[in-house]
């Protein structure tokens, strides 16, 4: 598998997942399309998007309400692609979103690996990978939220996991959930006392590599404010492939806040 193949994939699940063609994403201008749930999308997308942008660098693809489609078509003609995630457009489209009591929510970078790029790993970090069956194993530390789903979702599991030991003791763990048929996401967390020192990267390009090996496409996703976490990505090889915004119920945002959830996973 190649970075074309990669980014080919990617791209076409985003395709699946938008209900628009892979082409919208390659051509210049935008694309807006009534949004739909399609077999094969990502595990995570419930229900239809309300309203959600996706930009790999060339087309924007708005997926939409049909509520909503002829504001977001006249938005996205005032504006070039990727000036539609800046915050004073955002601002004016929350202003439109909040009549149907709905919120601007989540808005993330994902990138893909570079198979090209040579990654340094750290030899003094012991790695012990768990495949699917043994990964419940881990549940019992509850110390790794950002790497494993702890059985949360019924429908997205925890397919492989790498762990990463220093001294004998336990310092980070990464974790690839199956998102869908071709990719699966890779989270990673690793325990203070251990930052910094390499930990990070070594687990993430080992799981890389093992998610490759079997054939599906490893992504990595976070905030465009979570600079240590964007930081390791690029370290692991990885670089940015697209962008997305996504727009959710104003009382489930609220809900997130409350319970301090800060990242999209």
């Amino acid at each position: 598998m190649n970075n074309n193949d990669i980014l080919r994939i990617a791209i076409e699940q985003s395709a699946t997942d938008f209900n628009c063609s892979a082409s919208d994403f390659m051509n210049s201008g935008s694309t807006v399309v009534i949004s739909k749930l399609n077999d094969g999308a990502k595990k995570c997308y419930k229900k239809p998007m309300f309203c959600s942008f996706a930009y790999y660098g060339n087309g924007l693809v708005a997926s939409v309400d049909e509520q909503i489609n002829d504001y977001v078509t006249k938005f996205i003609d005032k504006h070039s692609e990727y000036r539609c995630f800046d915050t004073p457009q955002l601002i004016v489209l929350n202003k439109e979103l909040e009549k149907y009591g709905k919120c601007v929510c989540h808005i993330a970078e994902f990138f893909l690996p570079d198979v090209e790029k040579q990654v340094v790993i750290n030899g003094g970090v012991d790695v012990k990978i768990f495949m699917e069956k043994d990964i419940p194993i881990l549940y019992k530390d509850d110390r790794f939220h950002m790497a494993l789903g702890y059985g949360s979702d019924i429908n997205k599991q925890d397919v492989l996991a790498v762990v990463g030991y220093v001294d004998g003791k336990i310092a980070g763990v990464a974790g690839a959930s199956n998102d869908c048929e071709t990719m699966w996401q890779i989270g990673i967390e690793v325990l203070p006392e251990y930052r910094k020192s390499g930990v990070a990267s070594t687990l993430t390009k080992v799981l890389t590599d093992e998610i490759i090996k079997r054939g599906k496409v490893p992504f990595y996703c976070t905030a465009w404010s979570n600079i240590p976490s964007k930081n390791n990505a690029i370290k692991c090889g990885y670089k940015t492939a697209w962008v997305e915004m996504a727009a959710i119920d104003f009382y489930n945002a609220m809900k997130m806040i409350g319970e301090g959830e800060n990242e999209i996973l």
